[in-house]
C-alpha cells in the first residue's frame, strides 16, 4: 500500500534526548484561553507551528492532554459528576513525607495514596535523624482529596509545557521533514 509504519512514535526517532534538553526548550504556563496556535504565533510568528508546540510535548490529542479552560473546565465537571457535591466528596487520601536535609538545605517532598483505613489509623511523624552527612528533618502528614481538588491537580499539570528555541526551528523542521520523507 506504499503506507510506512513506525514501531515507536515519531518523536522517538528525532535524536536522542532532545526532548529532555533543558537548552533547546523554554517553560512555559499555559494561560486561560491559549492554544497551540496562539503560543505558536507568540513564539515563532507563525500559527500554523502549532504542531511544533504540540511535537515538543508529545500531546497527541489537544483535546484531553490540554488544560481546560475555566468555562470548559467546569462544565467538565458538571457533566463527569452530574449528582455529586465534589466539594466534599472523596476522591482518595494521600500521605506526604518531608525530609528536610538540613545541611544541604534541601526538601524533598513525596506524596504516595493510601487507603481509608491507613488514612483512619494513622499517626503523623515530625522527627530528626542522623545520616553519614548529617542531620535530616522527618515529617509525614495525611490529607483528604475530594474530587473538585483531585480534578484541578490533574488540569494544572497539563499548564507547564516545553517551547523549543526559536532559533532552533529550522532546524527541527528539516529534520522532521528528512524523518517523513
Amino acid at each position: 500500500t506504499g503506507v510506512q509504519t513506525c514501531a515507536l512514535p515519531i518523536w522517538a526517532n528525532i535524536k536522542p534526548g532532545i526532548l529532555q534538553n533543558p537548552l533547546v526548550f523554554y517553560k512555559y504556563d499555559i494561560q486561560d484561553g491559549d492554544t497551540p496556535e496562539i503560543i505558536a504565533y507568540k513564539y515563532y510568528g507563525d500559527t500554523y507551528r502549532y504542531w511544533i508546540v504540540l511535537f515538543a510535548n508529545q500531546i497527541l490529542d489537544p483535546q484531553w492532554n490540554w488544560p481546560l479552560n475555566t468555562n470548559d473546565f467546569n462544565g467538565y465537571l458538571a457533566s463527569k459528576y452530574p449528582s455529586t457535591n465534589i466539594y466534599s466528596t472523596v476522591h482518595h487520601y494521600e500521605k506526604t513525607i518531608t525530609q528536610f536535609d538540613i545541611n544541604t538545605q534541601t526538601t524533598t517532598v513525596n506524596t504516595v495514596e493510601i487507603s481509608q483505613n491507613s488514612y483512619n489509623s494513622f499517626m503523623p511523624v515530625n522527627s530528626t535523624f542522623t545520616l553519614p552527612t548529617g542531620p535530616v528533618n522527618y515529617t509525614t502528614s495525611a490529607s483528604v482529596v475530594n474530587i473538585y481538588d483531585y480534578e484541578v491537580a490533574q488540569n494544572e499539570a497539563k499548564r507547564t509545557i516545553n517551547i523549543l528555541n526559536s532559533q532552533y526551528i529550522d532546524q527541527f523542521e528539516q529534520e522532521f521533514k528528512k524523518l517523513l520523507s
